[in-house]
């Protein structure tokens, strides 16, 4: 018991000490304690200053930063990442951190998101890589991805510019760093843009210097005389878009030659040696502009015409005044000569041979030459059309490039000379790629309202898979299929057959019963056809409204294409579809792992698989493409052809386009709408029509003054009548 009461009171005695000790004294929480934090930098930046508690720290090559701070509580208050440069052409701000900084408590690395700003030049360049004197620009027009837009004019167009260089996001990992580009939407030299909208792409991120090209062109400007082959006027006058007005002296050849013009609409009109009427001719690239003048010999031809139909119409009215040169033939007879006479009839004659002087006195360009072929189907021809360029679409896996340089499919102004020329070269309309999405909404919105002022006709190619070339789900295409139906089924546009072509693309993934199952409300207001590619498929499927073969990679010189078309179209008009029929000028699409290439043999390989096409009797040729610069099948004019296909297929469609209508929108004619050699005949015929007038009024009134003939009462109750 004794030893019991001995261990006893050690224990109450430390009891007691527990008890009477204060709360403070137990262990606080790590938070509360000093450690150090951990921060990455995002994107990882040197030289990044970081400020708490008084320490200070950069961070290293890595973007790493380790501070000692006093402790973790509130610790998103003290800690300060300032703006600052940390370079001479680069400075940061805090964009964001990943989480709490509080969490660095338990050793952890703190993510600290950075938004980074680049200092950029440029410089202006022509086609040629000469340099363009910034003098010469007026402003300039930048688009970022993020949609911000930023102007610049005067000086600003000479200094160098702060532009966002990166900003940072969440994502599954943590924080990452997206870096910006930044598209040239507009130059403007003498009121007009001479840039490709968002043809030009940088990156601050990769290029502190941009290098901008402006399209300049090299143009001869002469003149002609109207009716006689010889050289006219002593110069021209030059209005361009901005209103500025030059006058340009022709050289001793008879010419002048502009070595640097600005892209874009002029107004010309020759000055010296006769008339000349305004002429807009649009510049798109190196040509030569021959404009007209009607001189004082044209225009003295002209009057001694006009002169000869009223003399004539005279002497056929007064009988009298015609002895004289009655006496005259009669003794030119008698001398076994045989003068002119002087008649209306010769007065008409020589207004006539005017008439066809002046017609053969249109330059070339102006009247279309006659057909080259009888080859002009009875079908509508489409070429298949994408919309999907955007700037870096270029960047990959193309051999060859546009005329009208490496353009995104948001610029209007070139769908509207993709119509123009694809009209000049007998195409009637295009089968566009489409699918929902935002972007390509906006796309088709703005082609429709060019096709629409153009008179040009527009079908559509439903893009049914994904980028992988999965088929999308039934209900996406249910759905995408309903909305077109709802926007467009009315517009004439798309006025081709009696409802609006849909094309779907991937509709061979489907069951029989899946594709029918989809269509059936769609095919109310439109014609759906798939994209089969054996007899087979079309036979399963049906429901369907034609079929259209994308086939491309068909070599007509070498393989049977022939009879697999005419087996296709037979399939499919037993069932009465539609079918489309394909017209290839050549394939390559190595460059995307592809291993089949098809020549184009200047031009024989396309003749050859439009006869093909032709002989399947199909009710509408489908041209591939106008512009798969991918896989190398595109008519578009191109760096590496030029216009070449499109002259080979409007030769086989029966027109002789003019390349000026293809490649640029110059117009022929004067700013009132009609040639000079039209309005100088009209003002021909007004001025005849003068004395043919007054004779007509003379004739009636000396009628109505002569006493009326003794041929019965019948004859004299009419006289009245002239009166």
């Amino acid at each position: 018991m004794t030893a019991a009461r001995r261990l006893l009171l050690p224990l109450l005695l430390v009891l007691v000490g527990v008890l009477l000790t204060p709360a403070a004294v137990t262990a606080a929480p790590r938070s509360a304690l000093p450690g150090t934090l951990h921060l990455q930098m995002v994107p990882p930046i040197r030289g990044v200053p970081v400020a708490v508690d008084g320490n200070t720290g950069r961070s290293d090559a890595k973007g790493r930063v380790n501070i000692r701070v006093r402790n973790f509580l509130g610790l998103d208050e003290r800690l300060k990442v300032g703006a600052a440069m940390v370079s001479a052409d680069r400075k940061v701000v805090l964009d964001r951190f990943r989480g709490s900084v509080d969490h660095g408590v338990r050793d952890r690395i703190v993510e600290v998101g950075l938004r980074t700003i680049r200092r950029v030049g440029w410089r202006y360049i022509d086609r040629f890589e000469s340099p363009v004197p910034v003098e010469r620009v007026t402003s300039m027009r930048l688009r970022s991805n993020t949609g911000e837009i930023i102007e610049l004019a005067g000086d600003q167009l000479a200094k160098p510019l702060w532009l966002a260089e990166s900003r940072t996001q969440q994502g599954p990992r943590g924080l990452t760093s997206k870096r910006l580009y930044y598209v040239v939407d507009a130059v403007m030299v003498d009121g007009t843009s001479v840039v490709n909208r968002a043809g030009q792409k940088f990156v601050p991120w990769d290029r502190q210097s941009w290098v901008v090209q402006l399209l300049f062109f090299k143009v001869s400007f002469t003149a002609s005389d109207m009716f006689f082959p010889r050289r006219a006027g002593s110069g021209i006058q030059l209005t361009r878009a901005d209103g500025r007005v030059q006058r340009l002296r022709f050289g001793p050849d008879g010419s002048v030659l502009v070595p640097d013009l600005p892209r874009g609409t002029y107004t010309l009109t020759v000055h010296g040696g006769g008339l000349s009427f305004g002429r807009p001719v649009t510049i798109s690239r190196d040509q030569e502009v021959m404009l007209t003048v009607i001189s004082v010999l044209d225009l003295t031809l002209v009057a001694v015409g006009v002169f000869g139909v009223a003399v004539g119409l005279v002497l056929l009215g007064r009988p009298h005044l015609r002895r004289p040169f009655r006496a005259l033939r009669l003794g030119a007879r008698r001398a076994g000569r045989r003068r002119w006479r002087p008649s209306a009839a010769a007065g008409l004659v020589l207004l006539a041979l005017l008439t066809a002087g002046g017609l053969s006195a249109v330059p070339a360009r102006a009247a279309p030459a006659a057909p080259t072929t009888s080859a002009s189907p009875s079908v509508p021809v489409l070429a298949y059309y994408y919309i999907w360029f955007n700037p870096t679409s270029w960047n990959r896996a193309k051999s060859d490039y546009p005329v009208l340089g490496r353009y995104s499919s948001d610029d209007q102004e070139i769908m509207r000379r993709h119509v123009r020329m694809a009209k000049a070269a007998g195409i009637t309309g295009f089968l566009v790629s489409w699918k929902h999405t935002e972007q390509l909404d906006e796309r088709l919105a703005a082609l429709v309202e060019v096709a629409r002022a153009e008179s040009f006709r527009l079908g559509i190619v439903y893009q049914g898979i994904d980028f992988s070339r999965k088929p999308l789900p039934l209900a996406t295409v249910r759905t995408d299929l309903a909305l077109f139906a709802d926007r467009y089924a009315a517009d004439p546009v798309f006025d081709i057959f009696d409802q609006p072509v849909v094309i779907w693309n991937g509709s061979d993934r489907y069951s029989a019963t899946e594709v029918a199952d989809t269509v059936r409300q769609a095919q109310q207001k439109l014609q759906v056809l798939g994209t089969a590619k054996s007899v087979s498929v079309v036979n399963g499927q049906s429901a369907l409204d034609g079929q259209a073969y994308y086939w491309s990679s068909a070599d007509p010189l070498v393989d049977r294409s022939r009879d697999k078309l005419t087996a296709m179209s037979r399939a499919v008009h037993l069932r009465g579809g539609l079918w489309i029929a394909p017209v290839s000028p050549g394939f390559d699409a190595r460059q995307i792992g592809g291993r089949r290439e098809v020549p184009r043999r200047d031009g024989e390989t396309l003749r050859a698989s439009f006869a093909a096409a032709r002989l399947s009797q199909p009710d509408a040729l489908g041209i591939i493409s106008w512009n798969e610069f991918t896989e190398n099948t595109y008519v578009e004019p191109s760096e590496e052809w030029g216009s070449r296909y499109l002259e080979v297929l409007a030769d086989l469609l029966g027109v002789a386009p003019h390349p000026d209508a293809q490649l640029d929108s110059s117009a022929d004619g004067d700013d009132w709408g009609l040639p000079a050699w039209a309005a100088l005949i009209l003002a021909i015929g007004a001025v005849a029509l003068v004395p043919l007038w007054i004779y007509r009024g003379r004739r009636r009134r000396r009628a109505a003054a002569t006493p009326p003939a003794h041929t019965g009462a019948t004859r004299s109750e009419e006289a009245p009548l002239h009166h």
